[in-house]
């Protein structure tokens, strides 16, 4: 079985880079990402955030969120409203 895209972001062009498991392994490149969505050059996959959710816990996301300044929330309960809903409610 092929490993799953969980990330897409559109340069390096022509065809962008696609974002692994192995390319998210680390708070410093999550934070990244997290940039490069805040400036709408990228975007998480439903599989990414399920992934990103069992690597760091929600309360870590939110604070590499913080760091990032993607959302401007003030809570992890704030931060996860910006969350696909659909992945709360399994």
């Amino acid at each position: 079985m092929a490993e799953e895209v969980l990330a897409w972001r559109e340069y390096p062009l022509p065809h962008g880079k696609r974002y692994y498991a192995a390319d998210l392994d680390t708070e410093d490149e999550v934070e990244q990402l997290f940039d490069y969505c805040q400036i709408l050059e990228a975007i998480i996959f439903d599989i990414g955030w399920e992934f990103l959710i069992k690597r760091y816990s929600l309360e870590k996301l939110y604070e590499i969120n913080k760091r990032s300044g993607w959302h401007d929330v003030y809570s992890v309960d704030e931060y996860k409203q910006w969350l696909p809903s659909h992945l709360f409610s399994k």
